[in-house]
């Protein structure tokens, strides 16, 4: 453990919080987001989802568990007067809070066996907002283990407690030059 976090503290010795975007399905779904409301950047990286969600109206948490990025990140926050509350926890070991968030949005991470902890985080009604790396690629974009990838239609079984509102999922069908490739992308409603 002590290794993959030196890994991502070496991964964010330059972050540049500037450069950050949200993910893709929550850009383009925002219209689906009930505002105001609590929202959760869950393994927020650069804090692209965060920052667009604080924007919209939302009371953010960014959670990651690089503890030099959460510092980096409160000093962006603090320069850019954001309401944004950075914090440092590795959600595999410490659980969030149950019934806590109207958004949940994760965007490149993937440990499947939060995913009970993740649906129990969210409110009655509450959104889970998730893009991630499929198993089926075209290109070498993304992590080179399959592990750290979703096997075909394996988020709609991890997230079969949720009501789905949007799922896409290009696959290897078509001209596979266009669409949304290489990606799952997935909304959920915590019944």
């Amino acid at each position: 453990m002590i290794q993959l976090l030196d890994k991502w503290n070496r991964h964010y010795q330059n972050a540049d919080f500037s450069l950050a975007t949200p993910a893709r399905v929550l850009r383009e779904n925002i219209h689906l987001l009930a505002v105001p409301g609590r929202a959760l950047d869950l393994a927020c990286g650069l804090a692209g989802n965060a920052i667009f969600l604080e924007k919209q109206g939302f009371q953010v948490d960014a959670i990651d568990s690089s503890s030099l990025l959460i510092q980096k990140l409160k000093q962006y926050i603090n320069r850019n007067q954001l309401n944004i509350n950075p914090i440092l926890q590795d959600i595999e070991t410490q659980p969030l809070l149950s019934s806590h968030y109207d958004v949940i949005v994760v965007s490149y991470f993937l440990s499947r066996e939060i995913f009970p902890n993740i649906i129990d985080a969210l409110t009655p009604g509450g959104l889970l907002v998730y893009q991630t790396w499929s198993q089926e690629r075209v290109s070498d974009k993304g992590p080179k283990r399959q592990a750290f990838r979703l096997a075909k239609g394996e988020l709609l079984t991890l997230c079969k407690n949720l009501q789905l509102v949007y799922y896409r999922e290009d696959e290897m069908i078509g001209d596979i030059s266009k669409g949304f490739r290489d990606k799952v992308f997935y909304i959920g409603k915590r019944c």
